[in-house]
């Protein structure tokens, strides 16, 4: 899709459609006062019939008969003032593009109209390039959505190709992380990961580290290895059935996407590397299937991880932070200062925060403030949780060094707190996007179903703000 940064004003330009910001509960915003009156009241007319509320997501297709050169109005909602953020911002510009496919448009231009103003150029970038992403991708017969050609931005500035080309770079990272997530089992296994990942070095010249069966016995990563026995693939979790504590039928297949902490990292870690940023940075991916199988770790049974801890599997469907942790081990043996961990750790994050937002917990201020503003930046949000002293005595086992689950409350928290365990009292972070990576809720209209691409966009803004204070 190209994007044009555009000198002509509403009223002259040509494309499909000509898109209008709205916002409840305000009038005509004056910045479109002179295309209102080139369509001879319209748009204050649909405002003053309340035909179009300015609800988030709510787009009103409105033909034109010839009165500028652009042939459709799209009205679209942002929903209030109070309530914006840049998580929404994006989110609206992802329904617009969406819906402007849906009827065929293959040329966009926007108007310029508060709260959209030249400081929400990436916002805008970011939103309509997430707007092309197709979900239904690998069906075959003809599309529903047509390809979007170009986006005209009216009123944002002419000098800004740079921010342009960063813009989309995030967005684009997002639908591949999103598409990623989306791909079937069969497809995404731990091999396709490592295979993307060498793609990505030998295209920036990076050094790459690719641990099979026997790497990983040798370097004591036990509590991976007990999680990936029972696969017939022993190398994110590309698939996570729950192993012998089986998960229930229904939403099995949504676990195709519990690798989303993975796919969000490589994918951030190529805008990364793209940029050439003047800060250390490494990825580290723990990858296998957790399945069912006479091979398959037990409850009741005991590893030592690489870190040296020992841990009682209560339940194998708490998998995640087993992998984490051997994952956090090697990362410290190659010397990493600060952590932070991307994972689809619990389905308490959904009872806690749910799908609007990213679950956190962290050990360290200073980092977290850090993560917090490139939350901020990124449009991504995320929310701190507390830990608790008081919760400590529930990781504890009557056998090892501690127990894998079946803490009993505070699920996203505790399983949060058993990871830190693993740290070495290094600056952490942890998010949870167990429940902000996918909106399978579909009364919650103002997210997009289906995979989101948490944290992607938040990881490349957090290693623009450390390597800004490396300088």
């Amino acid at each position: 899709m190209k994007i044009t940064l555009s000198p002509l004003t509403a009223v002259q330009v040509q494309a499909d459609a000509i898109a209008v910001p709205m916002v409840a509960g305000r009038g005509l915003p004056n910045e479109v006062a002179d295309l209102d009156r080139a369509l001879g009241g319209l748009i204050a007319e649909i405002i003053s019939r309340n035909e179009h509320r300015g609800r988030l997501m709510e787009i009103m297709p409105v033909h034109l008969g010839g009165q500028i050169p652009s042939r459709r109005l799209l009205l679209y909602g942002l929903g209030s003032l109070r309530d914006m953020d840049g998580q929404r911002m994006r989110w609206a510009h992802h329904e617009l593009i969406r819906v402007a496919r849906s009827y065929g448009y293959r040329t966009v231009a926007m108007a310029k109209a508060p709260p959209v103003d030249e400081s929400n150029l990436a916002a805008v970038v970011e939103g309509s390039i997430m707007g092309t992403w197709e979900q239904r991708s690998r069906q075959s017969g003809q599309k529903d959505r047509a390809e979007l050609e170009e986006l005209i931005l009216l009123g944002f500035g002419l000098d800004r190709e740079r921010e342009v080309v960063a813009a989309e770079q995030l967005g684009q990272a997002t639908n591949r992380t999103r598409e990623w997530v989306n791909l079937p089992p069969n497809v995404l296994t731990p091999d396709y990961l490592a295979e993307e990942a060498r793609r990505i070095a030998r295209r920036y010249e990076l050094e790459i580290e690719v641990l099979g069966p026997e790497e990983i016995r040798a370097g004591g990563y036990n509590l991976l290895q007990a999680v990936a026995q029972g696969s017939s693939v022993p190398k994110g979790i590309t698939f996570d059935s729950g192993g012998i504590s089986l998960k229930k039928p229904e939403g099995m297949h949504r676990m195709k996407g519990d690798m989303a902490g993975a796919a969000a990292v490589l994918s951030a870690f190529e805008v990364i590397v793209s940029r050439r940023l003047p800060l250390d940075v490494m990825a580290v991916i723990a990858s296998c299937e957790n399945m069912p199988s006479g091979n398959s770790y037990k409850p009741g049974d005991t590893f030592t991880g690489a870190g040296g801890k020992t841990v009682e599997i209560v339940n194998t469907d708490a998998e995640g932070r087993l992998v984490l942790a051997d994952a956090i081990t090697h990362a410290l043996r190659h010397g990493a200062t600060h952590l932070v961990d991307l994972a689809t750790l619990t389905g308490a994050a959904t009872i806690a925060i749910g799908h609007a937002a990213t679950a956190a917990v962290a050990n360290d201020d200073a980092l977290w403030a850090r993560v917090w503003e490139a939350a901020d930046r990124a449009g991504d949000r995320v929310w701190r949780l507390p830990i608790y002293a008081d919760y400590s005595v529930l990781l504890q086992s009557r056998y090892a060094d501690l127990k894998n689950a079946d803490y009993g409350q505070a699920g996203s928290i505790t399983g949060g707190m058993f990871i830190e365990q693993f740290v070495e009292g290094r600056p952490w972070v942890h998010l949870d996007i167990a429940a902000s990576s996918w909106n399978d809720k579909g009364e919650l209209t103002t997210i997009p179903r289906a995979p989101t691409g948490a944290g992607t966009r938040l990881c490349v803004h957090l290693a623009e703000l450390m390597a800004a204070e490396a300088r």
